[in-house]
């Protein structure tokens, strides 16, 4: 789990003005875990940054398919 934790840090690209990259590697971040894991503070810092995406971003793919994971 703090991989994980790390991982999703990582995603920091957002912040660098990479959206797509961070969202790509949250995702991939989250998918490696088992869904049970999938829970506190991993859920909150995934969820940290798809509220810090602006919308006009939520219709991209690599959005989309991080906002699907989170719903899981």
């Amino acid at each position: 789990m703090t991989r994980t934790l790390l991982n999703i840090d990582a995603a920091c690209s957002h912040h660098d003005g990479d959206t797509e990259q961070a969202c790509r590697c949250t995702v991939a971040a989250l998918t490696a875990l088992p869904s049970d894991y999938r829970t506190g503070l991993v859920r909150r810092r995934a969820l940290d940054l798809f509220e810090a995406i602006p919308a006009q971003h939520h219709h991209e793919g690599a959005m989309r398919e991080l906002r699907d994971v989170l719903a899981a």
